[in-house]
């Protein structure tokens, strides 16, 4: 029996067009190429230690509307925290604690109150966020060639001090981008800013997720879309697409087997989309061809086991570190354990340097910033490279993600990377599946039930 949809990819993207589709009663089928689902967002258990380890470290904020309906849809909604109010901390190498802590004003001065109160920030500093603050406000940035600068170009045209974008800027920058400032699209950065910080103050929050992230999405969604009529089977590796008369039928697996569907969902990273297309394809269709040219960003996550506890907070931004930011496994999931995850993001530089010498450099780094780091013992490291984490979110990216739509009747495209008006994150991951979805159910005339 044919699939009405034939889903490639069981991430974020995949697992949310699947669930919005069997939701609407669409027969659905999601074939991942790897023994698990979660794609480049999951969970482990790390053999040495019975630990709970994150492929990379995510946090979810309150403006991730279509990441709250999918959650909400699955019954794990709970399983994140929300802080009451936006609370960020930050730590210098002298030890001193600062924090940006947002709320008590209706959107967008709940925010520029927390600059105000701050003690991140110098006098001249907060002046120089609110000015930025303002604009902001005000709508989108309208400087000539916006559209091309990068994030340290536009920032220093705001007036925004070297200082300021090192130890504040860059580290926002870097988070939600996964890119170096100097690289980085001005426009995109603008449009997370505004989403983030001034819509709403509940929309402003930050959630960690209080379990692991196979266990907040992917064993309900596999289980929704099987309760659904569906299905999903790991370790089948898709080779190609089955393409005739300007139509996708369906895919062709590795072991020669074809599955035909009424139509495609390709939900993988744009780097793996040029082994799934025809090569006379991406030849003569210029809309492939620039979808396949997007360039990866890597991120570098660094875990260690303490013998005994080096911080009390559960995450902390690092100013003038190698490492970005530090996570508190142990406190996050609230489990007896000395773990604590450290987060190299843009890792262009590290990605090709030893396991050995990032732990190395991750534990100089623990070692000036958290003086219990300096006394503890670790008991063991893990060291994990995404080399693919993202796309670089460049102004040249901009240009060229593609919609869910393509040239090819019967394919659509989903992932972080196509064009969501988001960075490669969560939301935008789970957005491109319901966009995806919606396009599915509108051209392929399926009605919004069988019965």
């Amino acid at each position: 029996m044919r699939d009405d949809v034939l889903i490639i990819g069981g991430g974020f993207a995949g697992l949310a067009a699947g669930v919005a589709l069997a939701e609407a009663g669409r027969r659905v089928h999601v074939l991942e190429q790897k023994p698990h689902l979660g794609g480049r967002a999951r969970s482990f258990l790390d053999s040495a230690t019975g630990s709970v380890v994150d492929n990379g470290q995510h946090l979810f904020m309150g403006c991730y509307h279509s990441t709250i309906r999918f959650l909400s849809t699955l019954g794990t909604l709970d399983r994140i925290r929300f802080q009451p109010r936006l609370t960020v901390r930050f730590l210098d190498p002298s030890g001193r604690l600062t924090a940006l802590k947002c709320g008590g004003l209706r959107s967008p001065w709940h925010v520029l109150l927390g600059v105000l109160r701050s003690g991140s920030f110098s006098i001249r500093e907060k002046l120089e966020v609110l000015r930025l603050g303002q604009s902001l406000r005000a709508g989108r940035a309208t400087c000539r060639g916006f559209e091309k600068l990068s994030v340290r170009q536009w920032l220093t045209q705001a007036g925004q001090s070297e200082g300021l974008q090192r130890n504040f800027w860059d580290l926002l920058c870097i988070a939600m981008l996964n890119e170096d400032p100097s690289l980085a699209s001005a426009d995109l950065f603008d449009r997370v800013l505004r989403l983030a910080l001034f819509t709403s103050e509940e929309d402003s929050r930050i959630g960690i997720a209080r379990v692991g992230l196979s266990e907040l999405y992917v064993d309900s969604a596999d289980a929704y879309i099987w309760a659904k009529g569906g299905r999903v089977e790991c370790g089948r590796n898709v080779a190609g697409l089955t393409v005739s008369g300007g139509q996708c039928h369906g895919v062709r697996l590795s072991s020669g087997e074809e599955i035909k569907a009424e139509c495609v969902l390709s939900a993988v990273p744009s780097f793996q989309l040029a082994s799934l297309l025809p090569g006379d394809l991406l030849r003569s269709e210029p809309f492939f061809a620039a979808a396949v040219s997007l360039r990866p960003a890597p991120i570098i996550s660094i875990n260690f086991w303490f013998d005994q506890p080096v911080t009390d907070l559960d995450f902390v931004g690092l100013r003038g570190a190698t490492i970005q930011w530090l996570f508190n496994r142990g406190k996050i999931l609230n489990v007896d354990e000395n773990h604590v995850s450290l987060v190299l993001s843009g890792a262009h530089q590290y990605i090709g340097s030893p396991n050995e010498e990032l732990a190395a450099i991750a534990q100089r780094d623990l070692a000036g910033f958290f003086p219990k780091a300096r006394k503890a013992s670790v008991r063991r490291s893990l060291v994990i490279k995404e080399r693919f984490a993202t796309f670089s979110p460049t102004w040249q990216a901009e240009l060229v993600r593609p919609p869910a739509r393509t040239p090819l009747r019967g394919l659509y495209f989903a992932g972080d990377w196509t064009a969501t008006g988001l960075p490669a994150t969560i939301e935008s991951a789970v957005r491109s599946g319901y966009t995806a979805a919606t396009a599915i159910l509108g051209d392929n005339g399926f009605p919004l039930s069988r019965e």
